[in-house]
């Protein structure tokens, strides 16, 4: 089993990341609702970056759906129904 450094402060830093996303539709934090990253985020965002590691994404996290954002396409081969 490989031990990385920071490895609960990371997994602290991606819940972070998780619950202050910045909205698609105003830009606003979905958790405090302050304009732009609030300071947890970007505390969040300097664990990353001190650690040297790059964060999960969640898709949909910025709720891109409430400015009208749609899947234009055909769906991939990869997709999921």
């Amino acid at each position: 089993m490989a031990i990385y450094p920071g490895g609960e402060q990371v997994d602290a830093a991606q819940n972070a990341l998780e619950r202050h996303a910045v909205s698609s539709a105003d830009g606003r934090c979905l958790s405090c609702g302050i304009v732009g990253p609030c300071a947890q985020r970007e505390a969040a965002v300097l664990v990353f970056m001190r650690t040297l590691r790059l964060p999960s994404r969640q898709p949909g996290a910025t709720r891109p759906e409430l400015i009208g954002a749609r899947l234009v396409g055909s769906p991939s081969l990869f997709s999921v129904r």
